[in-house]
């Protein structure tokens, strides 16, 4: 039997083009090196629109039509969060996003963002420094807060259900192109384990990068970013960007608070954690912290890799794009309207 779709990698890139496709009568199968959930259950468990900094610089990279894109892929990513937890009764936060990604700007600098942020479709507005806890100018958005673990169980056991066979625990071993299909053969992830199996489809869609096409897409190295969690503190409201470092990102999880570092070198990340450490104790007077970091694909200027191979049949997604809560969830839904022909994300 010839599938229509192999998706490496049950991320959240994965995982929603899985749903999506299998929804659609789509024959799919997903094969993903780690344990269930794991691979979908990483990030801070944020989505909004935009990043104020990714925008800009974005607009600076690519142009301005990039930039709208971007915040218009992440509005269908938004709307597939919520559709996933409503579906899979999971409990979704709506906080303000207060965004100060682009540090202490000018005001043209924030309303050129803004304009940007608004005409992708957003809801966005300035947010006055007498209204944000930070003292500065910003700009505010809605955002949802999830647990991803909870997210991640969610969104497999509904790709599932919707007829996508998920293989977890198993490795990739080759994959080799066929005259209109092509031929995947993996290895259960077990120590007596030898024998090879093998699917057959007319489409891969890597978010691994194990994949000819997905090597090629890679951006460089992986990447680092420290946590801290919070107790015994005031909880804020919102969700907070800052230009960083040594903080930036402050997100509520309950009674606690999150807080992410800059994005680092591995020969870095002992440094950006002691001075994420030496911020919470002087801004929050925090003494009873859980340290922690989190590793992930660097993207070029926020942007994931995504797209159709030149080699046929292959279609991926790199960078924060296949794991991460919001850039995953976009970058699975252009993946799954690339293969079902809408052209559109929606």
């Amino acid at each position: 039997m010839v599938l229509d779709v192999v998706v490496i990698g049950a991320s959240v890139a994965g995982l929603t083009a899985a749903r999506r496709l299998a929804t659609e009568g789509f024959s799919v199968a997903v094969l993903d090196p780690n344990q269930a959930h794991a691979t979908a259950a990483i990030g801070h468990g944020v989505a909004a629109c935009a990043h104020a900094s990714t925008v800009a610089n974005m607009a600076g990279a690519y142009g301005d039509e990039a930039a709208r894109e971007h915040v218009r892929r992440n509005l269908a990513g938004l709307e597939e969060i919520r559709g996933v937890a409503a579906a899979g009764a999971l409990e979704l936060t709506e906080v303000e996003l207060h965004d100060h990604s682009l540090g202490v700007a000018l005001d043209r600098e924030l309303n050129r963002v803004l304009k940007l942020i608004g005409d992708g479709g957003a809801e966005i507005s300035l947010l006055p420094a007498e209204a944000s806890t930070r003292a500065a100018a910003g700009l505010r958005s809605p955002a949802l807060l999830v647990d991803p673990a909870d997210y991640a169980a969610v969104l497999d056991e509904q790709a599932e259900a919707a007829g996508a066979k998920i293989l977890h625990d198993v490795t990739v071993t080759r994959i080799k192109r066929l005259d209109g299909a092509t031929q995947v053969a993996f290895r259960r992830n077990l120590a007596w384990s030898r024998d090879l199996e093998v699917l057959t489809a007319h489409a891969v869609v890597d978010t691994l990068a194990v994949s000819p096409w997905g090597s090629v897409a890679g951006v460089g190295q992986p990447q680092y970013v420290p946590t801290l969690r919070l107790r015994g503190v005031e909880v804020p409201g919102e969700v907070t960007l800052l230009a960083g470092p040594p903080t930036w990102l402050i997100r509520p999880i309950g009674e606690e608070v999150l807080l992410l570092g800059p994005k680092c070198a591995r020969v870095q990340v002992a440094e950006a954690a002691a001075a994420l450490m030496n911020w919470a104790a002087t801004e929050f007077g925090a003494r009873d912290v859980m340290p922690g970091q989190l590793i992930i694909d660097p993207s070029d200027h926020g942007r994931p890799v995504v797209g159709a191979s030149a080699i046929p049949g292959g279609f991926y997604t790199r960078g924060n794009g296949r794991g991460e809560l919001m850039n995953g969830t976009a970058s699975g839904c252009y993946l799954a309207a690339l293969l079902l022909g809408t052209g559109v994300v929606l």
